[in-house]
């Protein structure tokens, strides 16, 4: 297990010693620094596979040599070398506090931000662009509430993430002193050793600050040059005017203002008003939260997809006003797109497998990546102004009435209603529940709910065997799928309330209702939306390049365009003993086998690979080709329901939880719970006379 040194430091009142006891669960030692009578508390935790030692350090201002406890701080950057500086900013002062994560920055690259108290900040109607200070400061900088929990996992991963990293030191410009600066250091870079300790510019600075402890050292290191650099002082101060300390404080905070908070922070304007009592009437608010996230739901999907409204404009009689709505959807026109590429591309190079690699292979992958594009920005966009103007948490409070009941607070009901459209932003959404174990419980099992994609595989299934069976399917299928998310979460949490001793809780800042800003709405759609690009875009597309082999090598890496020779149905092919007991048999076996196989990058290559593994064009008419029994049907749906959705929502999970274990348990959780539940539904429908 490796072992990591990290110090927490912050100005007085940052809330430095609240994330130190929750960071550390209240598991301290206390003793005193060497020589002196002011108190070190550490605490090593273990977290994944690193034991973290944390030192809690004295509050201080600054980094000066003034102070007893600015001396224990400096020392320990500098003599105890840590892996790792957390410095804590607070989000109700960040202009005053930023100012010792400055001088820390200028002094050591092994240094993170943690912006603490993000709930009273929202709450007051501070709003922070953490990535944009981020990118300006060069060092990770998470948000963070240690009173509710939040950030505090996120926090952890980032101290690991960026031990790994080698940053660089904050260059902050000091206008007419630089000069008298780089002077300075090329002294002082006579000496190896000093500037090996120490960075030869933070040396310069506090040299002409009048640091009593960086001038000791450079008279005892360059007794020979000391003259030299005096002079150089003294020529700064003849120059700026003032006292050097001053002005280089005054710079200091000039950059905070003008040059990193400057347009990444936003002040709402907040009317004290009292809540509509509906948010807490315990029969109204849970219908009502329930109805607006559902409305909400409804209104992104549409604009994307032009579902269900489409399907109620069919039912209606409009068939062709919705054939129009699905054409010039957002995702429709995403395809048409990348079709008009792929047909130029074809043009260009004619039908080759290299065609074919760049179209199918690379062009499909970039596809399965830029497709959720706009589905996500929207429901980010809806997020972001729900949470903005303080409504988001009014609705919790209704939806937690009824959700407590199987074990789950109001938090869950967003990553529930969006996994209906789309199981990848239903996992991210589980980033606004302050409870760990209730988050981890969610990305587990949000994934069981049948996104939008699945649906449109139920409903040819369902219309394969049409009758009675063929209504019911589909709502049945769902029903199932709520229950095994119900059922499982409740029995999570029983384990964990037996573990923790934690009650379904729901804790809430509650902020004045206003009307969102569109900057700070847009700072959380391309938080989420970049990560999700950065993140699970990397993995959807390499794995589309690799599955485009797979699809078109036959098992002695010969080119093939047929499917049936492919590595891919060679695999499906040794899934019979699996799909058997299902009723799948006969030489169709592989098919159903493959296109399942194909259903775990996306659910909508399950009715491709029917077609073409068939030959017969349409979807419907190329299942009912396959001869499959109802038993089988109904088991097959329930499964291609239950198991993995799509490997986007995989690659999501990763992203959130950065575990391998906790992704794989999610697999296996899935296809063990859908093949046998699968199987349940084939021995009950076989006694079934239909």
């Amino acid at each position: 297990m490796s072992k990591l040194l990290v110090g927490l430091i912050g100005q007085p009142n940052v809330g430095k010693s609240t994330l130190f006891n929750v960071l550390t669960k209240g598991n301290v030692i206390v003793s005193n620094w060497p020589g002196t009578t002011v108190e070190r508390v550490e605490s090593t935790i273990k977290y994944k596979e690193y034991e973290i030692k944390i030192v809690d350090l004295p509050g201080i201002y600054g980094l000066s040599y003034f102070t007893l406890e600015e001396k224990i701080s400096r020392n320990f950057i500098v003599e105890e070398n840590p892996d790792l500086l957390v410095v804590l900013v607070d989000s109700l002062a960040l202009e005053r506090t930023f100012y010792l994560a400055v001088e820390v920055l200028e002094l050591t690259s092994k240094a993170l931000i943690a912006i603490t108290k993000v709930d009273i900040a929202h709450s007051k109607g501070i709003h922070v662009n953490y990535d944009l200070i981020e990118k300006r400061l060069g060092v990770p900088v998470v948000p963070v509430s240690a009173i509710k929990g939040s950030g505090v996992e996120e926090l952890l991963d980032k101290i690991i993430e960026k031990t790994r990293i080698q940053g660089r030191l904050l260059r902050i410009d000091y206008g007419e002193l630089e000069p008298f600066i780089t002077g300075i250091e090329d002294v002082l870079r006579v000496d190896r050793e000093l500037v090996s300790k120490y960075p030869a510019r933070w040396l310069a600075l506090k040299f002409l600050e009048g640091d009593e402890e960086v001038e000791k050292l450079v008279k005892e290191k360059l007794s020979d040059k000391y003259r030299e650099l005096v002079e150089i002082r003294e020529e700064a101060r003849r120059r700026i005017g003032r006292d050097l300390a001053a002005y280089i404080s005054m710079r200091k905070m000039h950059f905070i203002r003008d040059n990193l908070l400057k347009n990444a922070v936003v002040y709402a304007r907040l009317e004290r008003a009292r809540s509509p009592r509906i948010f807490y009437n315990p029969y109204i608010a849970p219908l009502l939260s329930t109805s607006i996230i559902f409305a909400l739901f409804l209104l992104v999907f549409i604009v994307n997809t032009g579902y269900p409204l489409t399907t109620i404009l069919e039912h209606l009689g409009y068939t062709e006003l919705a054939v129009l709505l699905e054409e010039y959807s957002l995702s429709s026109l995403i395809e048409k797109l990348f079709d008009a590429l792929n047909n130029y591309i074809i043009g260009v190079l004619g039908e080759t497998p290299f065609s074919s690699f760049i179209t199918d292979g690379i062009i499909a992958g970039v596809v399965s990546v830029v497709v959720f594009i706009p589905l996500i920005a929207i429901v980010m966009l809806a997020l972001g102004a729900l949470e903005d103007s303080g409504l988001l948490p009014r609705l919790a409070i209704g939806a937690h009435i009824l959700l407590s009941k199987f074990g789950l607070s109001g938090h869950a009901i967003l990553p529930l209603t969006l996994s209906l459209g789309c199981n990848v932003p239903g996992v991210m959404s589980t980033r606004a529940i302050p409870n760990h174990f209730e988050r981890l419980r969610l990305i587990l099992l949000t994934p069981f709910i049948p996104c939008q994609a699945r649906l449109l595989v139920l409903l040819v299934l369902s219309a394969s065997l049409g009758g009675v069976i063929g209504a019911l399917l589909v709502p049945l299928v769902y029903l199932a799928s709520f229950l095994v998310v119900l059922l499982l979460n409740y029995v999570l949490y029983l384990f964990e309330k037996r573990k923790q001793h934690e009650e379904v809780e729901l804790l809430l800042e509650i902020p004045p209702l206003h009307r969102p800003y569109f900057k700070v709405v847009w700072w959380f759609t391309w938080h989420h939306l970049k990560h999700f690009l950065v993140k699970a875009g990397t993995i959807i597309f390499l794995v589309s390049i690799i599955s485009w082999g797979l699809q078109h090598t036959t098992p002695t890496f010969a080119y093939t365009e047929n499917p049936g020779e492919s590595i891919a149905a060679f695999i499906s092919r040794g899934l019979e003993v699996l799909l058997k007991p299902l009723g799948v048999s006969g030489e169709n076996t592989w098919i159903v086998g493959y296109a399942l196989l194909l259903g775990f990058l996306a659910k909508e290559l399950i009715l491709g690979a029917i077609v073409a593994s068939t030959g017969v064009n349409d979807p419907l008419d190329a299942y009912r080709s396959l001869g499959l029994s109802i038993p089988t049907s109904v088991s097959l749906a329930l499964f291609i329901a239950l198991y993995v959705p799509c490997l986007a929502t995989i690659a999501i999970i990763y992203s959130e939880t950065k575990n391998w274990k906790t992704t794989i348990s999610t697999i296996v959780l899935m296809l063990s719970t859908a093949y046998l539940l699968a199987l349940l539904a084939y021995n009950i429908t076989m006694l079934i006379p239909l």
